[in-house]
């Protein structure tokens, strides 16, 4: 009998997005833009960073998405496992994850099979679904050989480089996971046995855990809205000073634009 040594091993991490540094979470962006992930995306686009900054507050802010980031010990990020429409009444949640090319290699399967167990045991989730572009054949093979079954085909529902295409939809409930995992894991020990995959998740902490510049940026959301209201009532009861108001905005907003201009021109 072969006994592989601990040193051996592939030591993957999944950490939460927001407990990467700010620096890190912005390195995330590279990932996402690689050519072959975004090809199976429902959007392909090179993905700014505005839309990334604000990708990465709507996970802060929304309890029902949640993003760990795939790294290894060297911290280098190898990709993404997102959960969406994480549902607590109903116990259910829609996933997805992506791999960098130069990850792959037996480790999609091992991200698959740890976080399912986690999801499942950790989350208490009962129903996990899934989407998968029209064409992405591989993934949907490795999904069924993970024991999710194929629930729907939405015909025309995407539209890729200016053609629809259709989207697959899959899912795999708890009763079948806990019936199939033993099986699963003594058919495919040899790959899982290749990596030691942690993944780092503190309950207790999860929803009471806020920086105090999201809580800033929250606050000041709230209060954007109170002020465009006060402008709607004024221009409603006041035209005319509601339209001098405005051009004031306008004038300091440009202001302030030309300002920040000369702060990026300092060297």
């Amino acid at each position: 009998m072969i006994i592989q040594k601990t040193s051996d091993l592939k030591k993957i991490n999944l950490i939460p997005l927001g407990d990467l540094s700010t620096e890190l979470q912005l390195n995330v962006r590279n990932v996402r833009n690689e050519k072959e992930i975004r090809r199976w995306m429902y959007t392909d686009h090179i993905i700014g960073l505005n839309e990334h900054l604000d990708w990465i507050n709507q996970i802060r802010n929304d309890k029902q998405k949640m993003v760990f980031v795939i790294m290894n010990e060297g911290v280098e990020i190898l990709g993404i496992v997102s959960l969406n429409r994480v549902d607590t009444l109903h116990k259910s949640t829609d996933w997805a994850y992506y791999l960098t090319k130069s990850a792959r290699g037996g480790l999609g399967s091992a991200i698959e099979y740890s976080f399912i167990n986690f999801i499942f045991d950790k989350l208490d989730i009962q129903k996990l679904n899934c989407e998968v572009v029209a064409g992405n054949d591989a993934v949907i093979k490795l999904h069924k050989k993970f024991l999710f079954e194929e629930e729907g085909f939405r015909r025309s529902n995407i539209i890729k480089e200016g053609k629809r295409i259709g989207v697959h939809f899959l899912g795999l409930t708890k009763e079948d996971w806990d019936a199939g995992k033993e099986d699963l894991f003594e058919k495919y020990k040899n790959i899982f046995d290749k990596f030691s995959i942690a993944i780092q998740w503190n309950e207790a902490n999860l929803a009471d855990k806020k920086h105090p510049i999201d809580e800033i940026e929250a606050a000041r959301a709230r209060n954007n809205l109170n002020w465009m209201n006060i402008l709607r009532l004024v221009l409603e009861l006041s035209p005319e000073h509601g339209k001098a108001l405005v051009k004031d905005i306008r004038d300091i907003d440009k202001e302030v634009s030309d300002l920040t201009d000369k702060l990026i021109s300092l060297e």
